[in-house]
Parts: structure tokens; sequence; C-alpha cells
């Protein structure tokens, strides 16, 4: 019995940013080149994230930090070496952190807590000797990405929930321009409440970069197959573009999320013109390959760093989409 299954794997480009950082980032040539193979993001909101009770263990040369999460009473504890491949190479130069906070009035005299961003400088701060930056988020996803070493104690998943207000598609520009000026980005920050008292929407709301880890196909043919298709399908033909897949990638998310902001909800899903209908799979599926939670009105979508991901939506003979929960 002949099938078609095409099975897409999307995966953070860059770590989940609060609109302020993006606002700052998305001129630098560094993280424009890093995204610019994103074409699926999503606008989220979750409660603000920040280290707190920062140590230098000058004995083991590390850094001891928390990490929290207004309205959040779990705690991450945190131990980095900072001699490292992906923070300093030269123990003869001595580290310097410079530390930033959404408080304008934290002057770090007292205690070194409520810090948002922690940039690493060798011997002097100066822009020629910038080693890395972090913020909680980034910090996680380098750390299960396993681009940093650390010890952290405690379960990162507490920390990785976004309420999704919007998905969105670029395969036109690059994201960083599309969301310049975002109508639907502003309205949220204009209109969505903080979600914890004293906190600002730029410093809640987030954005969420995706491209595609992996798109797997795969094709059993029957005793009727004709051996043209066998020898096409072996060498990669009609398969779909990149664009195609993120464009339906875009309507089977907001098919079953059905996102506040979005004007269309594409409750048709998966018929389409410039998705993947045309080309009659017997299953289409999509899953995340982060460790976050997406949280909408009716449930949420859990990714994982397993070899299949986490949850995934899956559309079966064009016609059923379903939610699958990844087991526990």
């Amino acid at each position: 019995m002949e099938q078609k299954i095409l099975m897409n794997q999307l995966l953070l480009s860059y770590s989940p940013l609060c609109n302020r950082d993006f606002t700052i980032l998305k001129t630098d040539p560094v993280i424009q080149n890093i995204i610019e193979t994103s074409s699926l993001y999503i606008i989220a909101q979750r409660p603000e994230m920040r280290f707190d009770n920062i140590l230098n263990n000058e004995e083991e040369k590390a850094m001891e930090f928390d990490i929290k999460q207004i309205n959040n009473p779990n705690v991450l504890k945190c131990k980095v070496p900072l001699f490292q491949e992906n923070i300093a190479t030269d123990p003869s130069k001595e580290v310097l952190i410079y530390l930033g906070s959404n408080d304008e009035n934290n002057d770090f005299k007292t205690f070194k807590s409520n810090v948002h961003g922690m940039k690493f400088y060798q011997e002097e701060i100066l822009d020629e000797n910038f080693l890395i930056w972090f913020s909680p988020e980034k910090f996680l996803q380098n750390y299960w990405k396993g681009h940093l070493v650390a010890e952290i104690e405690g379960n990162i998943n507490d920390f990785t929930k976004y309420k999704v207000h919007y998905v969105g598609q670029s395969t036109k520009q690059d994201i960083w321009k599309r969301l310049t000026g975002h109508e639907k980005l502003q309205d949220i920050l204009s209109l969505e409440y903080p979600l914890s008292y004293g906190s600002l929407p730029t410093h809640e709301i987030a954005i969420l970069l995706f491209r595609f880890y992996d798109n797997i196909f795969m094709h059993t043919y029957g005793d009727e197959s004709i051996e043209e298709d066998v020898v096409d399908s072996m060498l990669g033909k009609n398969m779909p573009d990149q664009r195609t897949i993120f464009l339906d990638a875009e309507k089977a998310l907001i098919s079953s999320m059905q996102p506040k902001y979005n004007d269309e909800l594409f409750k048709n899903y998966p018929k389409s013109t410039d998705g993947l209908y045309k080309h009659n799979y017997d299953s289409v599926s999509y899953s995340f390959m982060d460790p976050i939670s997406l949280v909408y009105d009716k449930g949420e979508i859990e990714g994982g760093l397993s070899a299949l991901g986490g949850d995934t939506i899956v559309i079966k003979k064009n016609k059923k989409i379903e939610l699958f929960k990844y087991p526990k």
C-alpha cells in the first residue's frame, strides 16, 4: 500500500526575546544572520525572568546565581565555569561582568539581584573585548542545546511556558524586517495587561523565532507503483519547497491554537491554496525540538529534546487535524 508521510520538526533559531531586547538586537548584523533562516514566529507572553543572588566563586572560577520568575514559586540554582569554549578561553586574563536590570534604580551596590542581562568581557569593559551576553532565556537555551557547560538544579520546563497571542510567517522578507513596526505586535503591546503587577508589557511580550530542524519525507510503495515515480521520490523530486511548508505550518499552528490576535483562523485547514493540501500526503506532522510549552485557551503544545521532539500536530489524509501528546 502506497503512503506519503512528511514529518516537520521546528527549532528555535534564537532564544526567546522580550520585545525590549528584540528592539535593541534586531539591528545587530550577527543577530540578523542567525535568524535569517527563520520564516515562522510566535508572539507570546510570559512573566519576567531574572538572575538573583549572583556570586563570583573565585576559587572555582565560576559564577553562581539563581534564575527566578515573577509569580513562579520554582527556582533554578545555577553554576557556570567562566573558562569554557563559548565564554572565555584564556585563564590568564580576567573576566569582567556587566550587569543590567529593567529596574532603573538598581545600582547593584547592596546585593546583585533583579538582573535581567549579563555581558561578559575580558580584561576591560570595551566593545572589542566583548565575549558573550545572557538573558535568563538565552542562558537556558544555550544550556539545553549543549553550548554551555553548567550545573542547574531545578526543572527548566517550569520556566519555558509561553502564552500564545499571534502566529505569523515571513517567507518573502527577513523576520526582523517583518516585525519592525508590526501592527499586531503593537496591538499586543498596547492592549495586553501585564501578567505581573509592576511589569511593563515590553518586558513580558516575547518573540519566538523558528526554523526547520528537519523535514523527514517517507514514501512507501505498493506492487502497482510506477518505477519512474519511485526513482523520482528517491531523488527528492516533487518535494514541496521550504516556503510552502512554512506557509502550511503557520496554518496548522493557527488552526490548532486559535490565537487571539490572528484575524484569519484557518478553520477550513488543511484545505488551502498555498500549503500542502495539493500534495495529498497521507500524514503531515509538526513538532517542536525545544523544551518549551505553547499555552493557548484550550490547552498547550509541549516541545521536547527527544529525537521526535514533543507533542505533535498531525494532519491525516488532508482531512483531520489532531494533537498527539508526547508520553511522559
